[in-house]
């Protein structure tokens, strides 16, 4: 299963949004975004990271819609780096939030169509299901949008894995405080 990054507006520039309250923006953004505090050194298995961060450790392809959830990077016993998800609640600082959950569209039994291909499509999906949850437009918005899409293995296992999930997170990879249904941020 890989986990994508995908910033999709064409232009580096973020626009400003309105948030549709009296609140001024920066305001609003201040009580959203919280800057993380240092990054903790990489641990060197995935035992010692279950004491030391929040959440609850849980795959990937568990995370419903509206789960938060931490992505943490570590070190195993091989000294190569892997990733550990954590479920966590929304009221607590976190990266990212998943808003909708895709099943591609291929047929039953289709062949791997390509890392490519599956995340072209699973960008389709995601975008167009943005603004529903967000409640502003994605180019307005100051969230990004990421993917978890099945691997190679995960689409010709025996559970045949076909889906994607779509999370949103800060544009400028700040932790998130609360939800984002509806935030029009």
């Amino acid at each position: 299963m890989k986990r994508i990054f995908l910033p999709i507006a064409l232009s580096l520039a973020l626009a400003t949004a309105s948030c549709g309250s009296d609140q001024p923006e920066d305001s609003l953004l201040d009580e959203v975004f919280v800057v993380p505090t240092a990054e903790p050194d990489l641990l060197p298995t995935e035992e010692d990271l279950r004491d030391r961060f929040e959440g609850t450790v849980t795959d990937p392809y568990d995370l419903l819609v509206g789960t938060c959830f931490n992505q943490y990077t570590y070190r195993d016993r091989n000294d190569l780096l892997a990733q550990l998800t954590t479920a966590i609640g929304c009221t607590r600082p976190h990266n990212a939030q998943v808003y909708a959950i895709v099943i591609h569209d291929a047929p039953a039994g289709a062949p791997y169509p390509g890392e490519e291909a599956v995340n072209g499509w699973g960008v389709l999906e995601c975008y167009d299901r943005f603004e529903p949850f967000v409640g502003l437009v994605y180019e307005k918005s100051e969230l990004d949008i990421g993917m978890i899409t099945p691997s190679r293995t995960d689409w010709e296992g025996a559970d045949n894995l076909r889906r994607i999930s779509c999370y949103v997170f800060s544009r400028k990879h700040l932790l998130i405080i609360g939800t984002m249904e509806d935030i029009r941020l």
